[in-house]
């Protein structure tokens, strides 16, 4: 028999690593078969502009196209992560899990590989410290000093709050407004939200309107920090019943019927 003979009972389809990413992924195969496949999965989604190169699974997607547990997607988030080759969310009701494929360091890093310098691409996005894409009008080191801000003030930096975030500043960016003294002033005042200054700029959303701004900020964040506050409470102690009256009255009757 011949290998040709065994190819008719296989399906075409089998795992293809590209050799460049076992060493970006840290010699780890199951990790560099996820981010193969991620490539493939990110190059069909660049053709639906709307996902915006964002590709979603499922943990059932991966144990049946991967053969992915999900302390295997865990490890491959972690190394992903931790190479800043990736970017990662969660949400839905189901699960769902969001990767997107950081492009720059991707290329920065198999150029690297190669001994090569990294050709000039015109990028409309850089990453902040978390591998989270922002557009590069906003200024990388005062995005950064609100984030600290932020923190500071008790908050947490999630990606339903820099998307809030960035949306503002890419409305106040689109009215042709200069955004760093903006983002100043933000961080001087302990501001989670960026808001023009009319002394300077024409356009400033009316006391109310920026009210409502804040509140739906500040009650997005008090949903996540709630959500979380309930994921991790102890579950209730169990009632004391030898103090109930009708528990006392059982054991008497009970005590009584023993005696006879």
């Amino acid at each position: 028999m011949f290998i040709a003979d065994l190819r008719l009972y296989l399906e075409d389809k089998f795992i293809q690593v590209f050799d460049e990413f076992m060493p970006l992924c840290a010699h780890d195969f199951q990790t560099a078969s996820f981010l193969s496949n991620l490539f493939w999965w990110s190059d069909v989604a660049d053709k639906e502009p709307k996902k915006q190169g964002w590709v979603y699974k499922t943990a059932d997607h991966l144990k049946k196209e991967l053969g992915l547990t999900r302390r295997g997607y865990e490890k491959v988030r972690r190394i992903l992560l931790e190479q800043g080759l990736v970017q990662y969310r969660r949400g839905g009701i189901h699960g769902k899990m969001h990767w997107y494929i950081n492009r720059d360091v991707l290329l920065a890093k198999i150029c690297e590989l190669r001994g090569v310098a990294v050709p000039k691409t015109d990028s409309k996005h850089h990453y902040d410290r978390d591998n989270f894409r922002i557009p590069k009008f906003i200024p990388l080191k005062l995005w950064h000093d609100w984030l600290d801000m932020v923190v500071e003030k008790g908050k947490t930096t999630g990606h339903s709050m820099k998307k809030t975030a960035v949306k503002q500043l890419a409305e106040l960016h689109n009215k042709k407004l200069d955004l760093k003294p903006i983002m100043e002033k933000s961080v001087l005042k302990g501001w989670i939200g960026f808001f023009a200054d009319d002394r300077s700029q024409p356009y400033k959303p009316s006391e109310k309107t920026a009210q409502e701004q804040r509140n739906q900020v500040e009650r997005e964040l008090a949903e996540q920090l709630a959500e979380r506050e309930r994921k991790t409470e102890p579950p209730p102690d169990k009632p004391d019943i030898e103090q109930n009256k009708g528990y006392q009255g059982i054991q008497q009757f009970l005590k009584k019927k023993r005696r006879k």
